[in-house]
């Protein structure tokens, strides 16, 4: 099949990353990949296999973090070209791989008529980006654009409910699909905990940004002191970066923090680490948690809209504690550094999030997408949540 897939660039990010492994994977498996980006280059081009096309609708290097406007602006002016490509290309399918995305890709859809493409939205994060909430004139027009799609593929089960919340799609339409996070024989290093008397080794990665909920994590850190000798590093970079130095000032805790920036190799921290913690205020499916689990890292995330209760199995495998609550963070992480889930246990359910077991599961939803019947080779996980159902 002839999979078009279609995002903003191939910039630093999760999300950029994932979109060039599946992107990869579907080659792999035989199928002919465009993969369509609205501005040319990237820090990331070099990832992309020689039998992927890569397709810049613009000229030009992309930024390493490209957001709000200028975003916006690029995505824009990329409809026309997007356009052009689907009339002359004809692909079977085309699929936007990020609600970002989702705007162009509809447009251009429409403008090109061309009744042969089928068109796949990806929701990567909440469509509302609250579990509930009332009508508005921007959910009102979102709605109108994801439901012009023949199908939508979530990154959760819970972006998937939120995906039905907002456009009254059924779940012949909506499927969830584990995204391709961990490389194939990724040799992951061996775990090294910290011996008994010397603070723990706590570590959360990300972009400094409000999402990621930082400055409640450096609260309720500063809260942890008081119970325990503990040592947090902050990896990553972003806007916020001077504010959340200034608030560890502020707290008194900058001697315990450390602010390493991007880290090469994040699954060596992670196998370091004491305790992974996630402090969003909310996610689609946080790859950096599969990520730590993999290594065996104990973690611990908010209960915020997202992948983060399914990958913790509702508590069972890492605290769950309220959005922007310090106190019920220091807690959670007290408790979790007490007792530890075992490795083997946090290993073992995060294994569909390999790129061979998630490219599988795309491949068997966009055939069913596309009209065609699934393989009986593919192996990989994929759901039709419970629309309506229990978080």
């Amino acid at each position: 099949m002839h999979i078009a897939l279609f995002l903003h660039s191939l910039s630093t990010g999760g999300a950029q990353r994932r979109s060039i492994m599946l992107a990869n994977g579907l080659a792999a498996r035989g199928h002919r990949v465009d993969l369509v980006t609205a501005v040319g280059g990237g820090p990331q081009a070099g990832l992309v296999a020689n039998n992927v096309n890569p397709v810049a609708l613009a000229p030009g290097s992309a930024r390493d973090v490209a957001a709000g406007g200028a975003r916006a602006g690029e995505l824009l002016s990329a409809i026309r070209p997007l356009c052009t490509y689907l009339r002359d290309r004809h692909p079977a399918m085309l699929v936007a791989m990020a609600n970002h995305a989702v705007l162009p890709a509809v447009m251009a859809h429409g403008l090109a008529a061309k009744g042969g493409t089928r068109l796949v939205l990806r929701a990567s994060n909440h469509l509302s980006r609250q579990r509930t909430g009332g009508p508005s004139l921007r959910r009102l027009a979102e709605s109108w654009l994801w439901r012009r799609a023949d199908g939508i593929l979530a990154v959760s089960d819970d972006v998937a409910r939120d995906a039905a919340r907002l456009t009254g799609l059924g779940a012949d339409r909506i499927i969830s699909v584990p995204s391709p996070i961990l490389p194939d024989g990724i040799a992951l290093p061996r775990r090294s905990v910290c011996p008994d008397g010397l603070p723990a080794e706590i570590l959360a990665m990300g972009r400094f940004v409000r999402q990621k909920g930082f400055d409640t994590l450096l609260r309720g850190f500063a809260l942890l002191l008081s119970r325990r000798p503990a040592h947090l590093t902050l990896a990553g970079d972003g806007p916020d970066g001077e504010a959340l130095k200034a608030l560890c000032r502020e707290l008194g805790i900058r001697q315990h923090v450390s602010f390493p920036g991007l880290v090469s190799n994040p699954f060596q921290r992670m196998a370091a680490a004491d305790l992974f913690v996630l402090s969003s205020r909310w996610e689609g499916m946080p790859g950096v948690l599969v990520e730590a689990m993999a290594t065996g890292c104990p973690a611990i995330s908010t209960d915020c809209p997202g992948g983060s209760r399914e990958l913790l199995r509702h508590g069972a495998l890492g605290p769950l504690v309220p959005v922007d609550d310090p106190a019920a963070l220091a807690e959670g992480m007290d408790a979790a550094l007490s007792h530890p889930v075992a490795e083997t246990v946090l290993r073992d359910r995060i294994r569909g999030f390999t790129v061979a077991g998630a490219t599988a599961a795309y491949e068997q939803a966009l055939l069913s997408m596309g009209g065609q019947t699934p393989t009986a080779a593919g192996t990989g996980r994929l759901t039709r949540p419970a629309i309506g159902g229990a978080d």
